[in-house]
């Protein structure tokens, strides 16, 4: 009797236990979402605080494969200097890539700055010819006047993009010093994030091992093997999915710019680079996109409008169906409801970075779930059946 007694006794415990361990998430599930606006403004002041120290480390995380490509080679050669051929390996990956990008930006750069001049220049007569084709259609005139006031609204906030970027007195002065000034900021964490990911890459080795020793005493030795497989998987998937991501909109760009020229469509640079840029965001990216490039069309080009987005359709389906799981592998099998939600809620809180490491981070929390969570559980579940076993052969010699 004595025994059940201590049984329930521990039952209610572990109950009440449980209740106050829900209560206690539950109200700082409330506090969080509550005060969601000061903890996002708080983390967004922490990113611009660090911006260099991360635009460093991103860089450095992209490179380090090509890096590791090299370092096989050399390290034949230098066996008893290892940390010279890693040094090595390191500067000459950096200093390509960064040769590949400054050649990109010369070439692309002037082509691209005449195309945005060209279109601003014309504007006025876009607007205009856009305005005649409504007319032409013939709608109710209600609609097109609707239509035609929309458009006029346009037309107000282009001249003040235009007055902006030419730089007029007033408010437009104010407005290009504001400009000069971000983009000053944002050049100079560039620069410094460029000096950074020579160290970080340069001391990859030396990190890790202060990381490792750092984790290794921290998590208890059962759970640490756990921890090493996430941390490895977590690496895998991000270097993957990066390097894949960089690819792939290169190749829509590039495919992009091909059947513009084929085509003999304006605009092929600025436009293909808006292609591939929004396709660096999954799902919503390649739609932004081409809902962009089609406006620009309609006032450049109308008659190019429905080509160019039956086009856009049919590369987003062989890319999605056939190019990028060739690209990505099994590395970032994830289930659909699960990348829409990070998707959405890593927009909703921070923007494009959000969206970028959306699917990454659902990959991460499908693996721990999938590899750790569950068998956890069942591991849990087995040992209460186990430890119920004998407790339910015991029951009946302590009646007797």
């Amino acid at each position: 009797m004595e025994k059940k007694k201590d049984r329930f006794n521990k039952t209610e415990k572990n109950r009440w236990a449980g209740l106050t361990i829900s209560l206690c998430l539950a109200i700082l599930f409330y506090m969080a979402v509550s005060n969601l606006d000061a903890i996002k403004g708080s983390f967004n002041t922490a990113l611009a605080i660090t911006a260099s120290v991360i635009i460093g480390a991103v860089i450095a995380f992209i490179v380090n494969p090509l890096a590791m490509i090299f370092d096989r080679k050399l390290s034949k050669h230098f066996t008893k200097h290892q940390r010279w051929s890693w040094i090595i390996s390191s500067v000459v990956a950096l200093v390509l890539i960064y040769a590949l990008l400054a050649g990109l930006i010369v070439v692309i750069a002037p082509i691209l700055i005449e195309n945005i001049k060209t279109f601003i220049g014309g504007i006025d007569t876009y607007i205009a010819q856009l305005k005649a084709l409504v007319i032409s259609l013939g709608f109710a005139s209600d609609i097109e006047a609707k239509i035609l006031a929309f458009i006029d609204e346009q037309i107000s906030v282009n001249g003040v993009i235009t007055k902006y970027i030419t730089g007029p007195t007033g408010a437009g002065a104010s407005g290009i010093l504001s400009f000069t000034k971000d983009l000053g900021v944002a050049l100079m964490d560039i620069l410094i994030g460029v000096i950074f990911s020579f160290y970080f890459l340069i001391e990859k080795t030396r990190l890790s091992e202060l990381l490792g020793e750092f984790f290794y005493l921290v998590i208890p030795d059962r759970h640490y093997p756990k921890f090493s497989n996430i941390w490895h998987r977590f690496n895998a998937i991000f270097t993957r999915y990066i390097i894949c991501e960089l690819v792939d909109a290169f190749a829509v760009g590039v495919v992009n710019a091909i059947f513009m020229l084929i085509m003999g469509m304006p605009y092929v640079v600025l436009i293909s680079l808006i292609a591939a840029l929004t396709n660096l965001a999954p799902t919503f990216g390649p739609f932004a996109g081409a809902g962009i490039n089609a406006i620009l069309l309609l006032l450049v080009a109308p008659e190019y409008v429905i080509p160019f987005l039956i086009f856009t359709q049919i590369l987003q389906l062989i890319d999605g169906y056939l190019f990028k799981p060739k690209l990505f592998g099994e590395a970032l099998s994830v289930p659909p409801f699960l990348i829409l939600t990070f998707l959405v809620v890593g927009g909703n809180l921070w923007g494009v970075p959000g969206l970028l490491i959306a699917i990454p981070l659902a990959a991460i929390i499908s693996y721990i779930y999938d590899e750790i969570f569950i068998p956890w559980l069942r591991e849990r579940k087995k040992a209460k059946k186990d430890e119920d076993k004998p407790k339910a052969k015991a029951e009946p010699s302590e009646k007797a």
